[in-house]
């Protein structure tokens, strides 16, 4: 018996309902109340019922109010996916505070300057991360070790915190901008609220599972945690560790997993390589980037009884905004956005700030609860995005998103693209502008800018074009990387350019810009690639070539460097557990980055093929399961 089958049988029928002035955790309460018993979260071998979860996060709001913290400060989450996390986010909550996610990955540049802006009382770390949380020089709040303290709490305690409402602030959440610093995102309680009740395009159920997959950094971990918890549903948390599918698909299958978010890249993995027996999935949604029609079509025909959604919307707008429910037969090219989800406007504008009529181009506003407040201390920047409509139904706030759209006469919404330097890639938006900022202030460079090339369909890859301020370093091999091997203190691994090009001078325009048409293409390898040594180096270099768009790939260059990134590399390894008919360490993909390395590891050297029996991937120590600098962590 699973655990929706057991935690079903003993919950009461009452639902509750959105109620846009109230606080989640008074939300989350009722839950409680409910059904103490029920089972909340699951992680792994261990469980916490909606009890225990209370009391638990209870005993943290009152050491985290014994540590000073009050209504509307900021408290850093640095720290992983976990249940000791979940129960740090409704501590926060109870203490009328807000959390800020962070990612251990960033360099510690971008993390002084979230922690600086956020003005963070207390920090919860984890012990692995403790030391780079302690060199952060705007720091001077309190470090925690969470894990730590969750162990020692006392569950006799009742937390009386301060009132808190739906307009209030719940966590802060940063993303790329344009001006060169990153800007945070302040979302409400009626923002979480809001996604996960009384909504038209998910009917969430207390006997639901929702899996936790995302990075609580990425806005997806709103409606999986928070989803879960108000609907009275069980979280069911994927070990935050050494991502594969077949990790996904084994989670999914232990503990009954019903419904998931993911993003559009992970699904599209998922819709290839994906067990097709999990007759728990009942609905599977996916956003973030533009949606591949042909992977729909792919995973209704595998999971003909699942539903499937494709979900639009920005962090600013709380995660979901628009809808479409792929229907079994769906035979267009393009998968439009949708229609509204509920307690959510959204309005095609024109230059003007007019709603214009259906069939007509123009920006997209968004509307609604779901509005963020504004960003973080940046009162110019929400004035320029945060602005007045005029909608046909009056005037009202809204949000410019910047992408282009259209709305047809149903009603349906259809997405045509950006006006702006912003990209997505894996999920995560990138503005163009942030990367050239920081490239600037290299004291090496002379000028630099970036262009995102699409060297296969939907294969992006960020290049760098640096001109350099010395013409000795125009011929030295060594410059580009130096440049990059700086960028990469500044800039998280996402934004990081996979390539560069170095030039005398820039293409400008007769007016004195840049001309970036003009822009030469970035070499992928300079290398002689020779024919295949062995079946394994075939089996390899083929995969790597589907992953990356890439055709001439030299055995010893690093994936990264011909624009692998960590979601391509996820594809190589379910690609080669395919191929290959045997489980293989993923964590070792992120070591061996070359295909040299790679088939080395395999088993397969030159000479060797994979008609030979192969025994399991070597095992790895712990100290030998890195990532690399040049692909970063990955991040679901």
């Amino acid at each position: 018996m699973n655990y929706s089958d057991r935690h079903a049988r003993a919950v009461p029928l009452r639902t509750l309902h959105y109620d846009r002035n109230c606080s989640v955790h008074d939300m989350v309460r009722e839950q409680v109340e409910m059904a103490p018993d029920a089972t909340a979260l699951i992680f792994e071998e261990k469980s916490l019922t909606y009890g225990e979860l209370d009391r638990l996060s209870d005993a943290l709001a009152e050491r985290l109010f014994a540590l000073g913290v009050r209504k509307n400060d900021i408290v850093g989450l640095f720290v992983p996916r976990s249940m000791e996390t979940v129960v740090a986010q409704l501590a926060i909550f109870k203490v009328g505070a807000a959390y800020l996610p962070i990612d251990p990955a960033y360099p510690t540049e971008h993390l002084d300057h979230m922690v600086a802006e956020c003005a963070l009382k207390v920090v919860f770390v984890s012990p692995e991360n403790s030391g780079k949380m302690a060199a952060v020089p705007s720091l001077s709040g309190t470090i925690v070790d969470l894990f730590d303290q969750v162990s020692r709490l006392s569950t006799d305690v009742i937390f009386h915190g301060p009132t808190v409402t739906g307009g209030d602030i719940a966590y802060v959440m940063y993303t790329s901008g344009s001006t060169g610093r990153p800007k945070g995102v302040s979302v409400t309680h009626r923002g979480i609220s809001r996604i996960a009740l009384d909504q038209n395009y998910v009917k969430l159920r207390r006997s639901d599972v929702i899996l936790h997959a995302a990075s609580i950094s990425f806005d997806i971990s709103t409606f999986e945690v928070w989803g879960a918890l108000l609907n009275g549903c069980v979280l069911a948390g994927l070990p935050d560790g050494g991502f594969s599918v077949p990790l996904l698909c084994d989670v999914i299958r232990k503990q009954g997993v019903t419904v998931t978010l993911l993003t559009t890249g992970l699904f599209n993995l998922f819709a290839d390589f994906g067990d097709v027996h999990l007759p728990s999935l009942r609905h599977v949604l996916f956003g973030g980037e533009v949606a591949s029609a042909e992977h729909a079509r792919r995973f209704l025909k595998a999971h003909p009884g699942c539903r499937l959604t494709n979900g639009y919307g920005p962090t600013e707008a709380t995660c979901i905004a628009t809808y479409f429910e792929i229907p079994a037969h769906f035979e267009g090219h393009e998968l439009p956005i949708g229609v509204p989800v509920g307690h959510t406007g959204i309005h095609i504008l024109d230059d003007e700030l007019r709603e214009v009529g259906a069939g007509v181009e123009g920006q997209m506003a968004i509307t609604g609860d779901g509005l963020a407040a504004g960003y973080l201390g940046r009162p110019d920047l929400t004035e320029e995005r945060f602005r007045t409509v005029s909608t046909l139904r009056g005037p009202v706030r809204g949000y410019l998103t910047g992408d282009i759209a259209l709305k047809e006469p149903d009603g349906t919404i259809i997405f045509k693209g950006r006006h702006d330097r912003q990209v997505k890639i894996n999920g995560k938006r990138i503005e163009l502008d942030e990367i050239e900022a920081a490239l600037r202030r290299d004291h090496r460079l002379l000028d630099g800018v970036v262009v995102c090339h699409e060297q296969a369909p939907g294969m992006k890859r960020i290049v760098a074009y640096l001109c350099p301020k010395r013409a000795t370093d125009l011929t030295d091999p060594e410059f580009p990387r130096l440049v990059m091997s700086n960028l990469r203190t500044i800039l998280p691994a996402f934004m990081i350019p996979s390539a560069a090009v170095v030039l005398k001078e820039l293409p400008l325009t007769t007016a004195g810009k840049v001309e970036r048409s003009r822009l030469p293409p970035a070499p992928v390898a300079t290398a002689a690639v020779s024919a295949p040594q062995s079946p394994y180096e075939e089996i390899v270099t083929r995969i790597w070539r589907q992953a990356i768009g890439v055709d001439n790939i030299p055995t010893d260059r690093n994936f990264a460097d011909l624009g692998g990134t960590s979601l391509q590399l996820l594809r190589v390894h379910a690609a080669l557990e395919a191929e290959l008919g045997r489980p293989i360490d993923v964590l070792a993909l992120f070591k061996h980055t070359t295909i040299i390395d790679l088939v080395r590891f395999l088993g397969g050297g030159r000479g060797s093929g994979p008609h030979r029996k192969m025994g399991p991937a070597e095992p790895r120590a712990a100290s030998d399961t890195g990532t690399g600098s040049a692909l970063g962590g990955v991040t679901p």
